[in-house]
Order: C-alpha cells, then sequence, then structure tokens
C-alpha cells in the first residue's frame, strides 16, 4: 500500500478539508484497507466539483460536464440530495431551456464503517441525468456507489463518485441517444441550500413535465 508523505495544498480552504479527508480515510484503514487511501489522493487532485460522463463503447463518446450551479441539501426520504446543472436559474425556473444539463444525485444511505458496506461495488446513491438537446429530452437513470465528507446537515459537503452506470429511462421524440450505457465518476463538492435545492427541484419536475405532456419527477412533500 503507498504511503503518504507530503502534499501540497493549493488554498487553506482546501488543505483543510482535504486533510480531514486524509484523517478520516485512514482512522477507516483497519476496516476498509487501502483503496479508501487511493480515494484521498483522488480528492487532493479533484477538490473542485466536476463531473464525467462516457458511453461504454469501443468508441466512447464524452459528454462535457460543466456544472457552474452545484448545491447539496437534507431530504427527508434520503440521507441527502445533490442538483447540478448547466442551465442559469432565470431560463430553468421560467422553462426556457433549449440546451443544457441536469444532474440529479440522491445519497440513499451514508457508508459507515463495520454497519455498511464500504465498496464501490455497493449501491448508495441513485442518478437521474437529463439532456437537453435542441429542445429534445433525455432522462438516464442509474446507480452506484459514493462515499461523503461531511452532511446535507452541514454547510457544506463532498461527495466523491466511483462507477455509476446510466441508461436511458425516457426521452422526446426526436432525441438522439448516444450514451447509453454510459458511466459516471467525478467529485461533488459545494455548499448546501435547501431553499436553492426546492427551486431547482421544482423548477425541474415542471419542464420535464412539460416536455414529455405528463407528471413526472415529482416528489409530494
Amino acid at each position: 500500500m503507498p504511503r503518504i508523505e507530503s502534499i501540497a495544498f493549493r488554498s487553506p480552504t482546501a488543505s483543510s478539508m482535504l486533510m480531514a479527508a486524509v484523517l478520516v480515510i485512514v482512522g477507516f484503514l483497519p476496516v476498509v484497507g487501502c483503496s479508501y487511501v487511493n480515494t484521498a489522493y483522488n480528492w487532493v487532485g479533484g477538490i473542485a466539483t466536476g463531473m464525467r460522463i462516457e458511453s461504454i463503447s469501443a468508441n466512447p463518446v464524452h459528454l462535457a460536464t460543466d456544472f457552474p450551479i452545484a448545491v447539496c441539501a437534507t431530504d427527508p426520504y434520503v440521507d441527502g440530495t445533490i442538483w447540478l446543472t448547466d442551465i442559469p436559474m432565470g431560463n430553468l425556473t421560467s422553462g426556457q431551456v433549449e440546451t443544457g444539463q441536469i444532474l440529479h444525485i440522491e445519497l440513499l444511505w451514508t457508508p459507515r464503517p463495520g454497519y455498511t458496506p464500504i465498496d464501490y461495488e455497493a449501491t448508495n446513491i441513485s442518478v437521474r441525468y437529463i439532456v437537453i438537446s435542441n429542445g429534445k429530452y433525455g432522462i438516464y437513470e442509474g446507480g452506484g456507489f459514493g462515499y461523503p465528507l461531511g452532511t446535507p446537515d452541514s454547510s457544506s459537503m463532498v461527495l466523491n463518485i466511483e462507477g455509476v452506470t446510466l441508461q436511458l429511462a425516457e426521452s422526446t421524440e426526436g432525441f438522439i441517444d448516444l450514451l447509453s450505457p454510459a458511466e459516471l465518476t467525478g467529485t461533488f463538492n459545494g455548499a448546501c441550500d435547501v431553499g436553492m435545492s426546492v427551486v431547482i427541484r421544482d423548477a425541474t419536475s415542471q419542464l420535464v413535465t412539460d416536455a414529455f405532456g405528463r407528471t413526472m419527477y415529482v416528489r409530494a412533500d
């Protein structure tokens, strides 16, 4: 197993968060082994929010996933919810969207060493990925494993995601599926804001309901 000898941090905030990651993960070593030291290394290089979605094929297709809006929140039904989008909030809430992406991640349960599986082969997150291209909609769904630092009850949270498989579940007429099946990997690092999360959730629900002509993606509170 490689040893952590030195780490260069880019800012005090990144330093404190990443050091916490290393300390927490190293503290888990008797239970989970070397894989989570590797996770710490991954976070050192990728503390900023970033996702990669790529088709699983001989000639993979990669979609650029720059999400300037990224927020987490508590959720009464699961352990946490995360919303990411590249659609300006004004366009999203008004329903004026021709092209864009919305990624919704639900933390179904939080890994707890000694009590739950700590394994990237386990499934503790569900994912919906909405692609809008020239007014045509495709909704991809899947699941995989995510390891959090912090909780949605905090002011911010980090979630490292590996090996989420996505498949097209719904699409409007004329949508061209270039991804199925696809794999999602990446890191969420953002603020937790229940108010903004609810606005994005409600706007997304209305957006896809209007696009498909039937009630979709709505969860009653």
